[in-house]
């Protein structure tokens, strides 16, 4: 695998994304906000190292804004076959601002205050691994063994067109090699294929198809070899509930496991699958094909040991909002 050069970072960046610097500048948003952490000094170093005419362009206000970008996360559980292993494979983490607003509202307050979307992309992935790294500083404190499990999230073509600043970034964070997959998302198109391919194989990074049932054809096809989940989106979670009242629940099955077998059996994980659906029943007790297994993502699951010590509940300070966020300071 090729390494990437290590030039382009200053001591200080390097100094600014180690865990213990992280725990003494890390902050959290004052109520009515959530306690969630934010990294509002480091964001702006690395974002004005890394995106210097675009950063540069920005009104403070925008600035301001960018910096103060959190993440929540979406718990995503082994489905089938059952396993005696901690059923929690891994999170979905989201970009949210301070205010607890999730992407789409972001997107068109980014829109309002003139912030180009690549920055907006950028920020969160920042957000996301300085996250992780705080989660992992914390667990390592409380002697709790992290179990395996991946992190995930959406890249789009606002890191592709930026190949470059991708890699620089990944060159800070070099744990996304082992605890994290780049979710390619279904706006994806197919002149990006050379892109992404040269990505994996040149920085080792990990593949998810998100929303694989809308995606164009030829780049599922394109990238299915390198892909270690699939992902069904809510919607289409929802089309297989009423098929399965119809009856149809053997052709799912069928459907799923020629699926799964015809493309080297990568996990199979549905969106929005809650935890009374009589869809999570049936494939729980129906499953059979033991080289494919199935996970399932739910915003409103409740975090499982050991996670519950460190996630609380969004809707616990936010009822109308989902999803969980990283409670660590809480602790402390």
């Amino acid at each position: 695998m090729n390494q990437i050069s290590d030039g382009f970072w200053s001591e200080t960046a390097w100094q600014a994304v180690e865990p213990e610097y992280l725990a003494c500048s890390v902050v959290t948003p004052l109520p009515p906000s959530l306690p969630f952490p934010c990294f509002p000094d480091v964001v702006a170093e690395l974002l004005g190292t890394l995106l210097a005419e675009e950063w540069s362009s920005l009104s403070e206000r925008a600035r301001q804004y960018l910096k103060w970008l959190a993440i929540k996360a979406e718990s995503i559980d082994a489905l089938a076959p059952k396993s005696p292993q901690s059923p929690t494979k891994g999170f979905e983490l989201l970009a949210m601002d301070r205010s607890g607003q999730s992407f789409g509202k972001i997107v068109k307050q980014c829109k309002e205050l003139e912030i180009p979307s690549v920055l907006l992309r950028f920020s969160s992935l920042i957000a996301t691994f300085l996250t992780i790294r705080l989660l992992r500083r914390q667990m390592k404190i409380d002697n709790q063994p992290m179990p395996a499990l991946m992190f995930t999230q959406n890249v789009d073509a606002d890191y592709l067109n930026y190949p470059r600043a991708l890699k620089n970034l990944l060159q800070l964070f070099p744990e996304y090699q082992s605890m994290f997959y780049f979710e390619v998302n279904e706006l994806i198109t197919p002149d990006y294929l050379p892109t992404i391919r040269n990505l994996s194989q040149d920085l080792g990074i990990r593949l998810a198809l998100d929303d694989s049932n809308k995606m164009n054809q030829d780049v599922h096809n394109g990238l299915i070899d390198l892909a270690d989940w699939i992902k069904i989106d809510f919607q289409a979670t929802r089309v297989l509930e009423d098929y399965l009242q119809q009856g149809l629940g053997e052709r799912l099955l069928e459907h799923y496991e020629n699926y799964g077998r015809g493309n080297n059996s990568p996990v199979i994980v549905f969106e929005g699958l809650g935890e009374t659906s009589p869809l999570k029943y049936f494939l729980e007790e129906h499953w059979n094909n033991s080289e494919t297994a199935l996970y399932y993502q739910s915003r409103e699951r409740l975090p499982l040991p050991p996670w519950d010590r460190y996630f609380g509940m969004i809707q616990d300070y936010l009822p109308e909002d989902y999803g969980l966020f990283f409670k660590g300071l809480l602790q402390e």
